[in-house]
């Protein structure tokens, strides 16, 4: 008898664990436990991702007089304690003020140089048509999607060349 009682008893120990998710609280407790979860890797998603635009900015100010050399050997060009953000590491917009291949200097419309660094597998177009490195120019405006590297500079993925701004911009400011 001793058998069956112990047979018995894991059977029904085991029927009371195969039906527990049917439980309201269980069925609550993971519940909140997949929150939790899904909370927390979101919090960890913007950590990493505040970590590497933060460890780009640091990497872009102690590069700053390596990749912005002044020609005429005087450091800085621009103050940035006037800046309200960080300078954005993803791309540039702008004029092509050097070309050194792998690397072209792009002066943005707030006068800050960025180093773009070219790949073979960098894609450039003008327009919608493909171009190569050698059909860049000096004074061209382009327009850079990239990722930053820890030099400071901005590895190219796509470089698309754009027409020149206006040189006046259109307000909307009421006649007088």
């Amino acid at each position: 008898m001793v058998g069956r009682e112990c047979v018995y008893q894991y059977s029904s120990f085991y029927m009371d664990l195969k039906n527990i998710h049917k439980s309201k609280t269980v069925r609550g407790i993971i519940i909140g436990l997949g929150i939790a979860i899904l909370v927390l890797g979101i919090f960890k998603l913007g950590q990493v991702s505040g970590y590497h635009k933060a460890r780009f900015s640091q990497r872009f100010g102690d590069n700053f007089n390596r990749n912005f050399v002044d020609p005429r050997g005087e450091g800085f060009f621009k103050d940035f304690s006037d800046r309200e953000d960080l300078p954005g590491g993803h791309g540039a917009v702008g004029k092509i003020v050097s070309i050194a291949l792998p690397l072209v200097l792009v002066s943005g419309p707030d006068n800050i140089e960025k180093t773009i660094v070219i790949s073979d597998s960098t894609e450039i177009l003008k327009y919608r048509d493909d171009i190569t490195t050698t059909d860049l120019k000096v004074g061209d405006f382009i327009v850079v999607l990239g990722t930053p590297n820890d030099d400071g500079q901005v590895e190219a993925k796509l470089i698309r060349t754009i027409p020149p701004p206006p040189d006046k911009l259109p307000t909307n400011q009421p006649a007088q």
